[in-house]
């Protein structure tokens, strides 16, 4: 035990380096028939922290099996841990493959040790994924797992399901309002450049054919800016939505206005 001691002390230090090794040395002093026990076990949850803070995290399920023959003998609780690296680095497929192979295997069926197994499994793996039938085969496929936790999961599961399905009706429903939302700008900014279209078109036949002063034109231009500003943006509701397809679209209007009161003949009966 004083080894495991020293080792928890260098991890703690930050010589992860000189953890693992003492962790190492000491696992292959321990015979096989003693490889289930406490001390055993103890030194590989340092050893995988130790690999961890090293950034070596995929050596952890070789170094596991290794140590302990095989997959399935791994202990539960270094088995967790184990869950808990790959989820976090989000390497989801062998560690999957890993804890259901070992809660598969016969001789992993005590209640305790499977229950925290499955547990770091549903919580850090399935879940995150949404894999609601797989939680509910793990936990009706595995009865002794502990009665309050089969239930709890269950329940979880019911309620997670009925979230999604809220989540799904609401983005639905936001995805046909803001393509009617589009359909109503699209309208009304043609209702809106054809007013305008109707309204150049009675000051080029009735006004600028008598020639009127510059400050005139320039007044009535004027004007008819306050009207395109003011129809234009009153067909916006929020002062926080996106501008920039309104101001787009103003913009090209007053450069047509422009080109049709004041551009050359050629330009402006392009």
């Amino acid at each position: 035990m004083a080894t495991l001691k020293t080792a928890s002390d260098l991890l703690i230090l930050r010589r992860f380096e000189e953890a693992l090794d003492l962790c190492r040395n000491e696992l292959q002093g321990i015979p096989d028939n003693k490889r289930n026990g406490r001390l055993a076990e103890s030194l590989s949850l340092v050893a995988v922290q130790a690999f961890a803070e090293l950034n070596r995290w995929q050596e952890v399920l070789p170094f596991v099996q290794e140590e302990f023959g095989g997959l399935e003998k791994i202990p539960p609780r270094v088995l967790q841990l184990c869950i808990a690296l790959h989820a976090k680095m989000c390497d989801f497929a062998p560690i999957t493959m890993v804890t259901e192979a070992w809660l598969a295997a016969p001789g992993n069926q005590e209640a305790e040790g499977l229950t925290t197994v499955a547990e770091s499994y549903i919580m850090l793996v399935l879940l995150p994924h949404r894999k609601f039938d797989d939680i509910r085969a793990l936990v009706e496929g595995h009865p002794i797992m502990m009665k309050d936790r089969r239930e709890a999961f269950l329940r979880l599961v019911d309620a997670e399901q009925r979230s999604q399905s809220c989540e799904d009706q609401t983005s639905s429903k936001s995805e046909v309002s803001a393509n009617k939302e589009q359909d109503l700008d699209m309208s009304s900014t043609g209702a809106t450049y054809g007013a305008i279209a109707t309204l150049v078109s009675w000051m080029k036949a009735n006004m600028l054919g008598t020639s009127p002063s510059r400050h005139v034109r320039i007044a009535v231009l004027l004007g008819v800016i306050g009207v395109v500003l003011a129809v234009t943006l009153r067909r916006r509701k929020g002062g926080a939505q996106d501008m920039s397809p309104v101001l787009t679209t103003l913009g090209g209007q007053l450069a047509w206005l422009w080109q049709q009161l004041f551009a050359p003949y050629h330009m402006a009966n392009s």
